[in-house]
């Protein structure tokens, strides 16, 4: 039987630091903010260095430094205290015993996020290119944003994606058009530094009686090809992962502006198991604010054995046949 740690020591093994954890395990991590990270290769999973909690987002879950490892690592509670703590015996200091950073309340202040502007070239060569031929996105649809200002390209051929929140800037979205094997999805990805949180890339058409939220500014471009006869009253809005305070923020704001039941909102998640699981909750959420809304799901239809199937797979898919 393995040890049965004291009420004490779990107590000492919360308090470590998940940062300095992931760090001293080569966990890759991607710096947000002062006060936020996400996990490369998990990036709906996002750790809150405040209040040392991490909340991954797909999976509906979070909680303390124990928890992240036995999610994470896949690892009984014994065996994440085990790697925190290691064999400590009662009545010995555990000061002595933990390798890693306890964690030390900080005060964050909220930075407003400043657009980088200098980083932008006149230039759309590049962005367009890769918009047009490589995700097959309508050439309309991308230069009619890149008019407006909200989509643009930066010295490094990335596409900006800019979240637009009634004309502010309050954040920004990266997207890499040079293919790389030492990346995951094999292009650079990133969402600007002090970007607003709740907020995403969004294109409002008319007014915003139908809400329909997207995993990523791609799928929403995707969607809008797919459908641009019948855009009409709708906005469309990525949630740059799978995030419940961005359909919240989006639905708050559109409440101050139309009746509550009057309001339609569409999940265009991916088919993926990650997205049904946040389907699942974010319904249960919703159910909770007891409003009348009108819930849908808009799921691309997989037409392969992908285990995973997004709006632009469903687009070029179209494009072959």
């Amino acid at each position: 039987m393995g040890k049965i740690y004291s009420q004490k020591e779990i107590n000492q093994a919360q308090l470590i630091d998940i940062v300095d954890y992931c760090l001293r395990n080569n966990i890759g991590i991607i710096k947000n903010s002062e006060r936020y990270y996400r996990l490369v290769d998990h990036d709906s999973c996002v750790i809150d260095k405040k209040n040392n909690l991490f909340y991954w987002n797909s999976r509906s879950i979070g909680g303390n430094v124990i928890n992240f490892i036995q999610e994470f690592e896949g690892v009984s509670f014994r065996e994440a205290m085990q790697r925190l703590i290691g064999g400590a015996k009662e009545g010995i200091d555990l000061s002595n015993n933990i390798n890693y950073k306890l964690h030390i309340k900080e005060k964050f202040t909220a930075k407003s996020f400043v657009y980088a502007k200098d980083k932008e070239v006149s230039s759309f060569y590049k962005a367009r290119n890769y918009l047009i031929n490589e995700r097959k996105i309508d050439p309309k649809i991308v230069d009619d944003l890149h008019q407006e200002g909200l989509i643009k390209q930066d010295k490094y051929n990335n596409v900006l994606f800019l979240w637009k929140d009634n004309k502010k800037i309050v954040g920004c979205s990266e997207q890499g058009t040079i293919k790389s094997d030492k990346l995951k999805r094999g292009y650079w990805k990133s969402i600007q530094e002090n970007s607003i949180s709740d907020h995403g890339f969004n294109i409002l058409i008319g007014k915003p009686k139908n809400l329909k939220f997207f995993e990523s500014s791609i799928d929403l471009l995707s969607y809008a090809t797919l459908n641009k006869k019948s855009l009409k009253d709708v906005h469309l809005i990525s949630m740059e992962g799978l995030k419940y305070g961005v359909i919240l923020n989006y639905i708050d704001k559109t409440e101050k502006l139309l009746d509550k039941g009057n309001i339609n909102i569409s999940l265009c998640v991916d088919n993926d198991i990650a997205a049904m699981n946040f389907i699942i909750h974010t319904i249960e959420i919703l159910k909770e604010k007891k409003a009348n809304y009108n819930i849908i799901t808009e799921i691309p239809l997989n037409s392969t054995l992908a285990q995973k199937w997004d709006w632009n797979d469903q687009l070029k898919f179209f494009n072959k046949y």
